[in-house]
This record gives C-alpha cells, sequence and structure tokens, in this order.
C-alpha cells in the first residue's frame, strides 16, 4: 500500500476550531466586503484554510484529517461564517463532498484525492440540482447512458457552489436503466473532464463570493471506477450522508451569519450617543434592551435547536432526521429575525455598502431559499406529523 500524503501537521477537531476562530477574524472578516463587492472567489482564504489543514476537518485520519462529526462541523462552520459568509458555504460544500467521497468512494480513488482534500490542494464541491426538479435536489432528472465501458451523461445542473472553481464535482444523475427518481447514482467528475461548461453565472441577492452558478454537462463520459456507491444508491447517499451534512452547516452558518450582526449591533449600541440630547450611550434605552434580548433569545433558541439535532442524529433517534431538517429551517428564521433586528438597530448606518450589516442582512436571505428551501422543509415536517409519506 502507497505511503500517504498527510498535511504538515496533523491537528485533531479542537485545535481546528481555534484555528479556524484565529482565521475568520484575521483573514476572513478583513476580506468579506472586498469579495462581497467584486463578487471574487475566496482564493486566498482557501488557501489559508488548507495549509492549517481545516478544510480536511471532515477527512479520516488514515488520509491526514482530523476525522470530525457533525458537532465539531457545525461549530468550525459557525466561526468561518463569522468572518466570510461566502468562504463558509465554500468550505459547507467541500464538507459535503468529503462526506460522499470518505463514504462511498472506491479505495483507489479516496487515496488519490482525500489527502490533497486536506491540505487544499484538491477543492470539491456538490453538482444536484436540475431545473426540473427545483429545490428537490435527491430527485435528479437527467439519466446516464451506457457507452464503451463508461457512462456518459448530459445534464444541466442549475445551481453548484465553487462551480469553475473546484477540482472536482459530485454529480448526480439517474441510472441508466433507472425507471423512477429515486433510483440514481453519484459520480465523482473532475474539472477536467471534457464537456463541462460553465453556463452562467449567477448573480445572487447575497454570497456573491461562493462562484455559485449553472453547469451544462455535455456527453461528459464518467468510468464506472468513478461511481461512489453501489448502482442505483445514490438517492440512499443524498439522504442519509449529503442531507445531514448540509442541513447542519447550512444551519451553522446561518446562526454564524446571525452572530456576527449581534456582535456587531451590541458594539454600535454600547458606543453611539446622542450627544444632542446629553445623553448615554443607546444601550440605555430600554427600547434598544428589548430588541438586543429579542435577538439574544434568537440566538440561543436556534443554537440549541442545531446541537440537540446533531445529538439526536449522533444517537442514531428513530426522529432524528426531522430534527436535522427543522433545525436549518429554525436557523434560516433566527438569521432573518437578527440581521433585520440589526438593520433597525443600526439605523442609516447599518444600510450603507460599508460595515457589514448591510452584507449580513444579504447573506441571510440565502438560507429561505436554498434547497431544501425552507417551505419544501416545512412541507416534510408537517407530513411526518400528520402520519403522510414524505415523498410521493
Amino acid at each position: 500500500m502507497a505511503t500517504m500524503v498527510r498535511p504538515r501537521e496533523v491537528r485533531g477537531p479542537a485545535e481546528l476550531l481555534a484555528e479556524s476562530t484565529r482565521l475568520a477574524s484575521e483573514v476572513l472578516r478583513p476580506a468579506a466586503d472586498g469579495v462581497d463587492e467584486s463578487r471574487s472567489f475566496p482564493r486566498k482564504a482557501l488557501a489559508q484554510l488548507g495549509s492549517e489543514g481545516v478544510l480536511g476537518l471532515m477527512v479520516p485520519k488514515d488520509f491526514g484529517g482530523a476525522a470530525a462529526g457533525l458537532s465539531e462541523m457545525a461549530m468550525v462552520l459557525e466561526q468561518l461564517a463569522q468572518g466570510c459568509s461566502s468562504t463558509a458555504m465554500v468550505v459547507l460544500m467541500h464538507y459535503c463532498a468529503t462526506a460522499v467521497l470518505s463514504t462511498t468512494a472506491p479505495p483507489a480513488l479516496k487515496q488519490s484525492v482525500l489527502p490533497a482534500m486536506v491540505t487544499g490542494d484538491h477543492l470539491s464541491t456538490l453538482a444536484f440540482s436540475e431545473l426540473g426538479s427545483g429545490g428537490h435536489f435527491y430527485f435528479p432528472v437527467s439519466q446516464a447512458q451506457r457507452q464503451d465501458g463508461k457512462v456518459t451523461l448530459d445534464a444541466f445542473k442549475s445551481f453548484v457552489t465553487s462551480a469553475g472553481e473546484a477540482d472536482s464535482y459530485i454529480v448526480s444523475t439517474r441510472n441508466p436503466e433507472a425507471t423512477s427518481a429515486q433510483e440514481s447514482d453519484l459520480y465523482f467528475v473532475p474539472r477536467s473532464s471534457t464537456g463541462i461548461e460553465i453556463a452562467n453565472t449567477f448573480q445572487g441577492l447575497g454570497l456573491a463570493g461562493n462562484a455559485s452558478a449553472a453547469m451544462q454537462l455535455s456527453g461528459v463520459a464518467i468510468p464506472h471506477q468513478n461511481r461512489l456507491g453501489a448502482e442505483k444508491s445514490g438517492f440512499n447517499t443524498m439522504l442519509s450522508v449529503v442531507l445531514p451534512h448540509f442541513q447542519i452547516g447550512s444551519a451553522a452558518v446561518s446562526l454564524g451569519i446571525a452572530k456576527a450582526a449581534f456582535d456587531q449591533t451590541v458594539a454600535h449600541v454600547s458606543s453611539r450617543k446622542y450627544e444632542h440630547a446629553g445623553q448615554s450611550d443607546l444601550a440605555h434605552i430600554p427600547r434598544v434592551q428589548f430588541l438586543i434580548a429579542e435577538m439574544a433569545i434568537e440566538l440561543r433558541s436556534g443554537r440549541a435547536y442545531l446541537f440537540e439535532a446533531i445529538r439526536k442524529a449522533m444517537a442514531g433517534d428513530a426522529d432524528a432526521i426531522l430534527d436535522v431538517l427543522a433545525a436549518k429551517a429554525k436557523a434560516a428564521e433566527v438569521s432573518l429575525a437578527v440581521v433585520s433586528r440589526a438593520m433597525t438597530l443600526g439605523g442609516g448606518k447599518a444600510f450603507g455598502r460599508r460595515g457589514g450589516l448591510e452584507r449580513l442582512f444579504r447573506d441571510a436571505q440565502a438560507s429561505a431559499v436554498m434547497a431544501p428551501s425552507t417551505d419544501v422543509l416545512k412541507d416534510f415536517i408537517g407530513k411526518a406529523a400528520l402520519g403522510l409519506p414524505l415523498f410521493g
């Protein structure tokens, strides 16, 4: 067996959390407004996250990673989002791809890719969403075809984070013999594959630096050894691996955005004064205290629910998946509520393009429409509460 490539220094989850906190403050936050205004991909930040091993948080120890779980992942993403939400979203998708590869990739593929994912030499992401199924990303409408010992794929992926920037894509499609959307496969597709074209750049309201775009795959030939898992296992992998990682991670990013807005608001009201009236800072106004209290309660409730959902998922509780889904919906609503109050307390300054709150306000909108959207999640939860089938 070949010698495993390891990062310069193998760090555990606790060390990587501390490093993430430092980098969020010293590297991500100072660059966040510039990333947003120029809609530029945060390559410098990602390179530093890779050099410190943060991108390898979810990679198994045998390949140089920290082998962290959902709880550690959520804490790291929460910190990164406080610095730059666009960067945090790119890292989240990389973690999701890592989870898929770690659990389903053939041994040779793991050995060739996972060590480089630790160091930042290989960035990966998911390419699931299609126009024909919208927010129901686990139901691809494209279908692979068998040809000369390979499969070929024609597919239009409507939203891909890190499109054109990632070194590989985890692509979903229906199995060649599929008769339903649930009979799907996942494939590892290198960026260098012939037939991949970035169709258009998505000019989103927020998360402007995550290189979200549509991607056209035209006759892309994929060797069978790049299939991730058994044939027709894609739907199960999306539900059992991708869904919990993405939902938990997305919730953490939302809460990180909210925490950044909360901290900025506390600093503002603690220093802003109405000098003409001879008053002390705004923090002494009862209405301000009331709004700050509401923000604090929202943050604490959202975070408590997220980590309770993680606890249940790690314990294997039968109803954990519903809490995982609900935690994303709750965190999205918490983020919107907290940042909206921050805009109120920030006054006219908050609506300016400099200072961060306006950016956070726009970034907070994304989670509600990010698949599965809050409406789709509540549809699932409502069906479950009524004893109805989730799919169908």
